[in-house]
């Protein structure tokens, strides 16, 4: 993220926190395809939703289950955004365009509540999802959502259940030293006003993280992929030890850690642009999820094809059609209006079902 988009969002976070009443999270309203929607009675043993169902169930927008030779794909967004403000330009079109079916995950506020909740939006949808497709989901999420989904994998054994790949962008799987979690907000604009709730949750050595990352980094019968660069503004360090990685140098035969510098050294990719627009990272994460087994970069067409690859700039979507995406998207705007900042001064605690550690 560069300095002016920094102060971008600073400066919306700012005016709308002069906005908003405090009285609570506005519902986003999405459209959604599907008819057949859990009440959670099939799901007993396992933690029960906080948000309501009508809520969870508006933020999944799917373009329908019609090709079965492939998996379905749902997009997690990232932090300060909405799922089809970050995909409807350019993964989503440019995946349904190959043939895929294509879901979209909204949670609440742009991703600045406790990402305890934020994770029942996930949980919500890979159910639906496998349930209404009868497939195994290929997850690809980037930033905040490549992190918080893996809540949502290790404590509903049903999201795990309905998982095949998960494709990680720029996670801060084991918090990071960069962003707004280690600077501004914590030593200034922090202590006055307090921080969103998710800031706490993804900064290194956080009670989430803690838990999120015991015992077992990659739980499930689930191809990893994890995908970051050294050009990355917010998650890190990235070397000696990435904290984007999982299982680091394990050997663990389901995921895959790649810095893409070590493929393409001189490839100029951010923390935006990773989930959004490089190709080299499209590439990789196309392969992950139409082959057995996590990405492998010989498989996804090696250092050429991927070195080569013509790199779409920020703000050009990969596929023209994606265009005709732009007069919905401004209607959703409108309709989701403002957003809760969640401001507190401290991490939101432990859910009862994180607390012992154990997972189910």
């Amino acid at each position: 993220m560069d300095f002016l988009l920094r102060i971008t969002l600073l400066t919306l976070i700012l005016g709308l926190s002069a906005c908003n009443s405090g009285g609570g999270s506005q519902n986003i309203s999405g459209q959604t395809k599907n008819d057949n929607v859990s009440d959670g009675s099939n799901y007993a043993s396992e933690p029960a939703f906080e948000t309501e169902q009508s809520v969870l169930d508006a933020g999944l927008i799917c373009s329908g289950f019609n090709n079965p030779d492939k998996p379905p794909v749902l997009l997690v967004h990232g932090t300060f955004t909405y799922g089809w403000e970050q995909y409807d330009w350019s993964y989503g079109p440019v995946l349904e365009s190959m043939g895929f079916d294509v879901c979209t995950v909204t949670y609440q506020d742009r991703g600045l509540g406790d990402l305890q909740i934020s994770a029942e939006f996930v949980v919500n949808a890979l159910r639906r999802i496998h349930t209404e497709s009868g497939r195994k989901v290929a997850m690809i999420g980037h930033s905040q959502g490549a992190l918080m989904p893996r809540w949502a994998l290790k404590w509903w054994p049903s999201a795990r259940e309905a998982v095949g790949d998960f494709v990680l962008q720029a996670g801060p799987n084991h918090g990071t030293n960069g962003g707004p979690s280690a600077g501004l907000f914590y030593e200034g604009l922090g202590s006055l006003t307090g921080t969103p709730s998710s800031f706490y949750q993804m900064a290194a050595e956080s009670n989430f993280l803690t838990a999120v990352n015991a015992d077992d980094e990659t739980p499930g019968d689930i191809e990893y992929t994890n995908i970051y660069t050294q050009f990355d503004e917010l998650v890190q360090p990235v070397t000696p030890i990435p904290t984007a990685a999982l299982d680091w140098e394990k050997a663990n035969p389901k995921v895959s850690n790649i810095l893409l510098q070590d493929i393409c050294p001189l490839l100029i990719t951010d923390h935006v642009t990773i989930g959004l627009t490089d190709m080299a990272t499209f590439l990789l994460t196309l392969d992950a999820i139409l082959n057995p087994g996590p990405a492998d970069v010989e498989r996804a067409g090696g250092t050429d094809a991927l070195c080569n690859a013509i790199s779409v700039l920020p703000g050009i979507s990969l596929s023209p059609d994606a265009l005709s995406a732009f007069p919905g998207m401004l209607s959703m705007e409108i309709e989701a209006g403002l957003f809760d900042l969640h401001l507190t001064n401290a991490e939101p605690p432990l859910k009862t079902y994180a607390k012992d550690g154990s997972q189910p």
